[in-house]
């Protein structure tokens, strides 16, 4: 039993770090509180489900379509987002406050509010333990969050362009003195969060019901992590990732799964009351990637 619900705990905990990269990405290098991050994830997650309910697509043929499309929309949100006024941070909040609305009964119209949820083979890939399954949703989303989550890391640890980003987190005015494009960057950081979004979307299709106001547990999920850890810690982002899965799996066997997001909800109160840089964060300035 506990070899199962480490499994789960650990899978978990893997998707809420490929849920939370994006969001945490895009709001340290913009500062734009995109309200919106969870209905983009549920919008990859349709358009998943429609490629392989449509056209019979293999779930692995629809990640690059999600990723690319995600990307797009993504860089188009940007645009909206750079004719957006001071103060930046509150006025992006409420426009994607209104992006997620609208987001919301788009998928209304085109999918109705009939729970759908992405199609698995279902049976165990192997038992590592006795009476403990992988399946094939578990690989599924340890390969890609994993993989996401390093390349990310990789990235911003031994690339020009990562380093610029986390130069642009930690001191943006500095940067700019650097010679680095900030606004550029920002372009940058919205580009590679449509590609994460775009990839956790199929996975979230996989591991829980699309529906058209489900957007709402990805971005608490995210902007909790995001605070956890705080911004652009990866490694903190994936060790508070799985700590969250934990406690609401914790949750959700005593309790009960209506208890889940109520965990989340208690945890991000209690971090903006007493931790709000992060609890990981200590008393340092910067973050360090």
């Amino acid at each position: 039993m506990w070899a199962q619900f480490l499994i789960g705990v650990l899978s978990l905990g893997f998707f809420y770090a490929l849920t939370t990269l994006g969001f945490s990405l895009i709001f340290g290098v913009t500062h734009a509180f995109n309200l919106a991050h969870g209905e983009l994830i549920v919008l990859s997650g349709y358009l998943a489900y429609g490629l392989m309910k449509a056209w019979g697509w293999a779930f692995w043929m629809t990640l690059p379509v999600c990723m690319l499309f995600l990307t797009v929309l993504l860089v188009m949100v940007h645009q909206v987002l750079k004719r957006v006024g001071e103060p930046f941070e509150l006025n992006s909040l409420v426009i994607t406050f209104g992006m997620a609305l609208i987001a919301q009964n788009v998928m209304l119209f085109f999918f109705s509010a009939d729970y759908r949820l992405i199609p698995t083979s279902g049976g165990a890939v192997f038992s590592p333990f006795r009476g403990a399954y992988v399946t094939e949703t578990h690989l599924w989303t340890f390969a890609l969050s994993a993989g996401a989550t390093a390349a990310v890391f990789l990235m911003l640890h031994r690339t020009f362009l990562g380093k610029a980003l986390r130069a642009t987190i930690q001191e943006r005015e500095a940067a700019r003195l650097a010679g680095i494009h900030v606004k550029r960057m920002k372009g940058v950081a919205f580009a590679i969060g449509g590609i994460l979004i775009g990839l956790a979307g199929p996975l979230f299709g996989r591991l829980a019901y699309l529906h058209p106001a489900g957007g709402l547990e990805a971005t608490l999920i995210a902007v909790v992590i995001t605070i956890f850890a705080g911004v652009g810690h990866i490694r903190s982002l994936l060790f508070g990732a799985c700590v969250l899965a934990a406690l609401e799996s914790g949750a959700a066997l005593v309790l009960g799964t209506n208890w889940r997001e109520l965990v989340s909800a208690l945890i991000l109160i209690m971090l903006l009351l007493w931790k709000p840089h992060g609890l990981l964060m200590g008393r340092r300035s910067a973050p360090e990637l």
